[in-house]
């Protein structure tokens, strides 16, 4: 089915900053501000990092029924989720360790280091109404984050206040018992200050065998402007969700021996505060107060053995709890109109417990590790305008984490914009770091405390160029990231351990296309290849080729109809009853139709994997085939 998205490819293949259109069918603005991939004021045209911004617009006319959906369109990222929403979800940045992304929500860090995944999250918690906009920053993002950004970083920003008091009431129903209802408020509270609070709720249904998820969320943003010159804003976020699903390993409901479900059940937290001040034209400072904190409860019926192992996994049960603060300040400086730089200090406190069983052959077996860890970081950035279209920059970090030695990384990189034909060139290069997490540090069983922390270098080239009188962007990327020091369960030890070099290279190739007043088109390309040094072995849940295409035609007053296509190429993967296994290529397609029926009310269609593609994401979870929903939103 891959040649059904040659057309679509065929016809439009370009810029690596956006994958998908505005509503009106406009091509992305290069002057698209992004506040994820660097500390200094920062646009889609003059950050060197390779950056895709999905836009509100964009969210309305896919329709996605979740976040994990949603950033599908993306190019460079791979998601698995094994049984729906039940199922926790994994991130693939260009190939990366599916903890090596940095999740953010508005600006706020919700990785957590005590989980099995060794810091990965879930993002099937996150509510799609409530979302203005979501950045991808590809790439090492330490020299501005510090720890956990190895690969990249991807920001879930909330929307704001509005100008004008709206209130909105969604409710969506769809095929297998879906339901999601959210209820929201922006409205301004004076002249200088304003609030948007969102709740939600989700029932995925029972589309897939042993699969249920509910989660229930609340959000709230509020901007207080004191001043022309300052802002305060104010974030918080509180999700609790309960989800069922075969476990991992287990080879799903076609192959798994024993049928019972995982249960899980998480309370996340998170909230901060962010005071900005303008102090003179030419500088000013930001002050920043962040927290979050996680509790999961987890039980598990475990993993009869098999091929790949004779022993299985044994029934299993953990609680664990995780808190992080952060404090940062930084200070803003221009002293000349082609020269800026931030500089700026970070404390961070982290503290994390677990409290597990395992039950062997009848007998329990209980185990515990409590720690905590404090990091304290410098930082700074520059950028300078050399000449007129070419700009430099670069950054430096230090973090001294309780335990580990000093981690230095460093960024670099150049934007050469060539003014008569509007062609961008990009050059980045930029280092990460990772910490062990909690859980490979301190679990009796399975951890070491003597790891080492996980590092990365990684170089990008890209070209941009619009054409058709700006109607259309092409444009190209090429990058390479070399890990070190992955941390790796040893099945010969019984533990986790420190593997050598694992490098990742590839290409992007993404575009749009305003065919008409009324049509636009976008496609991307995704090729990454993945190598262990040394070692004959494949990585798992990665496939090389991955495309995607669309449609959007507004033709019609009101309705906005959208087709979407994904493919994704064979992708190796395992489970404990069938062994090793590579899962067979397959294409996804979707459609969705918004119409507003009258001033403030919204109705939309969609209908996933329209043509009943059974294809497996993980061994053993087949896909749930046709699912139609609908949704009616109300504003007034």
């Amino acid at each position: 089915m891959f040649r059904y998205l040659l057309i679509p490819l065929a016809l439009t293949i370009a810029a690596q900053e956006t994958p998908v259109f505005a509503q009106t069918g406009d091509i992305p603005r290069s002057d698209t501000v992004v506040v994820t991939a660097s500390r200094l004021s920062s646009t889609l045209a003059t950050t060197p990092a390779s950056a895709t911004a999905i836009t509100r617009a964009d969210i309305e006319a896919l329709a996605p029924s979740n976040a994990v959906d949603l950033l599908r369109s993306a190019p460079g990222i791979h998601i698995d989720q094994p049984g729906g929403l039940g199922g926790v979800s994994s991130i693939y940045l260009r190939g990366a360790e599916a903890n090596y992304t940095r999740i953010l929500i508005d600006g706020v860090q919700v990785n957590d280091p005590t989980n099995t995944r060794g810091g990965s999250f879930d993002v099937s918690s996150i509510d799609v109404s409530s979302l203005e906009r979501v950045e991808i920053i590809r790439g090492p993002q330490s020299a501005v984050y510090g720890a956990d950004s190895i690969a990249g970083t991807i920001n879930f920003i909330t929307r704001e206040s509005g100008t004008a008091p709206e209130y909105t009431i969604i409710g969506a129903v769809g095929a297998s018992d879906y339901a999601r209802g959210s209820v929201s408020a922006r409205a301004p509270l004076s002249d200088r200050a304003g609030l948007a609070l969102t709740a939600a709720y989700t029932d995925d249904g029972d589309a897939v065998e042993g699969s249920r998820y509910h989660s229930r969320s609340i959000s709230g943003k509020s901007d207080i402007f004191r001043s022309d010159n300052s802002s305060l804003r104010v974030v918080f976020r509180v999700a609790d969700s309960d989800s069922s699903n075969f476990p991992d390993d287990s080879g799903g409901p076609i192959n798994a021996v024993r049928r019972d479900s995982d249960t899980r059940d998480t309370l996340e937290m998170s909230g901060g505060v962010l005071f900005e001040n303008e102090v003179e034209e030419n500088w000013g400072y930001t002050l920043e107060l962040d927290g979050f904190r996680q509790r999961e409860e987890f039980s598990s019926p475990g993993v009869a053995g098999g091929v790949r192992n004779a022993f299985g996994v044994p029934v299993n049960s953990s609680e664990s709890v995780y808190a992080r603060g952060d404090a940062r300040a930084s200070v803003n400086f221009a002293p000349t109109s082609d020269f800026e730089i931030v500089v700026g200090a970070e404390h961070r406190r982290e503290s994390g417990q677990s409290d597990s069983r395992q039950i062997n052959g009848g007998a329990p077996s209980d185990s515990r590790f409590s720690l905590s860890r404090q990091t304290t970081s410098g930082f700074g950035e520059a950028r300078w305008q050399a000449v007129p279209g070419w700009s430099l920059q670069a950054g430096l970090r230090a973090d001294n984490p309780t335990g580990f030695s000093t981690e230095t990384s460093l960024s670099a990189g150049s934007v050469f914009t060539y003014g008569p034909t509007n062609t961008v060139w990009k050059v980045s290069w930029a280092e990460g770091f990772k910490l062990p997490s909690f859980f490979a540090l301190g679990n009796p069983i399975v951890g070491d405390p003597t790891l080492r922390p996980e590092t990365s270098t990684s170089f990008e080239t890209s070209v941009r160029q619009p054409f058709l009188a700006g109607r259309a962007e092409l444009g190209v990327s090429l990058f390479r990231s070399n890990y070190y020091d992955t941390v790796d369960f040893d099945n010969t030890l019984n533990r986790l351990v420190n593997r050598g070099e694992t490098v990742a290279w590839g290409s992007e190739i993404t575009g749009d296309w305003r065919v008409t007043e009324t049509v636009s088109l976008g496609s991307h390309l995704t090729y990454v290849d993945t190598d262990i040094r040394d070692s004959d072995e494949e990585l798992s849940s990665r496939p090389k080729w991955r495309a995607g295409g669309e449609i959007r035609w507004t033709g019609i007053k009101d309705l906005t109809l959208t087709g979407t296509a994904l493919y994704v190429g064979r992708v190796p993967a395992s489970s404990i009853p069938t062994g090793n296994r590579v899962l067979s290529d397959y294409t996804r397609f979707d459609v969705a139709a918004n119409w507003q029926m009258m001033p403030g009310w919204d109705l939309s269609v969609a209908v996933d994997n329209i043509f009943d593609n059974r294809y497996e994401e993980a061994v053993g979870f087949k896909a749930p085939g046709i699912l139609p929903r609908a949704s009616v939103r109300v504003s007034f």
